[in-house]
């Protein structure tokens, strides 16, 4: 997980929306990466990544503080409708952050009862935590718990 400050990316931050982020000034090809969460004071924002190639190892060799270049937010946010407030927010690897988001910010809106339930998948654990869904699939003739983190 990476913490980004960058109070203006994250006042006009939107779930779906991604930013653009240097990893090393060595390397000159940024990163896109999506937003997971906004963190209440509006000043920072998280980002969920896998650590895969040299610019993202990068990242864990850095300082506390250092500067990186960003390019913010871009993309289009999705479009919830109050007339459909139980959401079902499916996304795997780098699909699980702008669910999260969506569903972060779901819960924080006052116009519909809305009730989001994210369904992830990752070949790696989650650096937070998630509780254990009552939906199973069916593969092959062999069950499987689906993990979900219901807003």
């Amino acid at each position: 997980m990476l913490r980004v400050e960058a109070p203006e990316c994250a006042s006009h931050a939107q779930p779906g929306s991604f930013v653009h982020l240097t990893c090393d000034p060595a390397i000159p090809m940024r990163r896109p990466l999506s937003i997971m969460r906004v963190d209440a004071e509006r000043d920072g924002f998280e980002i969920l990544y896998k650590c895969w190639g040299l610019g993202c190892r990068l990242w864990l060799l850095a300082k506390l503080g250092r500067r990186s270049a960003l390019w913010e937010p871009i993309g289009h946010g999705f479009t919830p409708h109050p007339e459909r407030p139980r959401a079902l927010l499916i996304g795997g690897g780098v699909g699980i952050p702008p669910m999260v988001f969506l569903a972060d910010r779901l819960r924080a809106r006052t116009d519909a009862a809305w009730q989001p339930l994210v369904l992830m998948g990752s070949e790696i654990p989650f650096p937070f935590r998630t509780r254990p869904s009552k939906i199973f699939v069916s593969v092959s003739g062999r069950q499987h718990c689906c993990h979900a983190f219901a807003g």
